[in-house]
């Protein structure tokens, strides 16, 4: 942590070192924002935003997982998603649902399930888990009218472009007409 020293900033009281800071800060090695991927319709709106290794490393990093839960995480791709539910009626939320498709296949999204077996796995403290777990989009949900939830996906790491198709249907037993988003060309982040 930085801290104010006396009140004195530090750049004036570390000139050279600041001027030094400042010169590796080019425009090749700063991230660019990540990028957003919308689509919208009368009933809802949906985001996905690809989350690179380094923001999730860091994202947990600041929440003192250990090195070896860190490290686990950068096998997966994580994709941020926010919904709104714009329409009148509720729509329900289940990722079973979803599909991943790319040219040779389909897979399948990371469960909960895969993330509890891993930190068993590594004897991860329950905090831990629990923090991660908030962490990540419910699998099932019934959105309220305007209703607004996030939270992550995440899939095995790959390399191909792939589309995912979000289904929201209004009744929980999925027997009627759903609402389909589908996003294509999406990649995992580096």
């Amino acid at each position: 942590m930085i801290s104010r020293m006396n009140s004195v900033s530090l750049h004036a009281k570390y000139p050279s070192i600041f001027l030094l800071l400042i010169s590796t800060l080019t425009s090749s090695n700063l991230q660019a924002a990540p990028e957003r991927y919308v689509i919208e319709n009368p009933k809802l709106k949906m985001v996905v935003i690809p989350r690179t290794a380094q923001q999730m490393a860091a994202f947990y990093e600041g929440r003192e997982f250990p090195v070896k839960a860190i490290n686990a995480t950068g096998d997966a791709c994580f994709f941020t998603i926010g919904i709104h539910n714009k329409s009148q009626q509720i729509l329900w939320l289940d990722t079973d649902k979803w599909t991943i498709t790319t040219a040779g296949g389909t897979l399948s999204l990371l469960s909960r399930a895969h993330w509890t077996q891993r930190w068993k796995e590594l004897n991860l403290q329950q905090r831990f888990q629990s923090t991660f777990r908030w962490t990540l989009l419910p699998n099932q949900l019934d959105f309220q009218p305007d209703e607004r939830e996030g939270g992550n996906i995440t899939l095995a790491r790959i390399n191909t472009p792939f589309t995912l198709t979000a289904r929201f249907t209004t009744k929980i037993d999925n027997l009627d007409e759903p609402s389909i988003i589908t996003f294509k060309n999406l990649r995992c982040a580096p």
